[in-house]
């Protein structure tokens, strides 16, 4: 086996690389907006802000793993071939990134739920509002990580 992986289309590599950095960067501007609000209210005693600061914290740290780890991929383009083993790393992280995002999703939505049976709704508000971002990148991490399995199951004829 090959420590190489092809790669069909290796220009389309190199932009996905700009692109990704480009999405994380408006994706930290966004969620720290979020993150910092939760702060705020948790410093001025309200629980609900705790979805918040958790959930925007855990989204912006994946979103730079992912992002990370799919740089290190490019990196190893030469001509049209990856390393494997930068593959490899990049799948399994995926798959760590996505259970973490969904287990914090889980934790938020119950956190709020039991907020909510306390009688505060805004903490079910805060954990569905995050929640949304959380789905979508565990969703993301999930296609990544297929692809990423898909090129490294893929033999070359």
């Amino acid at each position: 086996m090959s420590d190489r992986v092809h790669v069909p289309d290796p220009a389309l590599m190199r932009r996905a690389g700009r692109r990704m950095t480009v999405a994380l960067v408006i994706l930290l501007i966004l969620t720290t907006v979020l993150t910092v609000g939760g702060i705020s209210l948790l410093v001025a005693g309200e629980l609900a802000g705790l979805p918040l600061a958790v959930g925007g914290a855990v989204l912006e740290v994946a979103a730079v793993v992912l992002v990370v780890t799919t740089l290190r991929i490019r990196r190893t383009l030469n001509a049209q071939t990856v390393a494997r083993s930068a593959l490899l790393t990049a799948s399994r992280t995926a798959g760590r990134v996505r259970l973490v995002v969904l287990v914090t999703l889980l934790a938020l939505v119950a956190y709020g739920v039991a907020r909510l049976l306390a009688g505060d709704r805004w903490s079910l508000v805060t954990a569905g509002i995050i929640g949304i971002g959380l789905f979508l990148l565990a969703r993301g991490s999930k296609a990544m990580r297929v692809a990423q399995d898909q090129a490294l199951n893929t033999r070359e004829t």
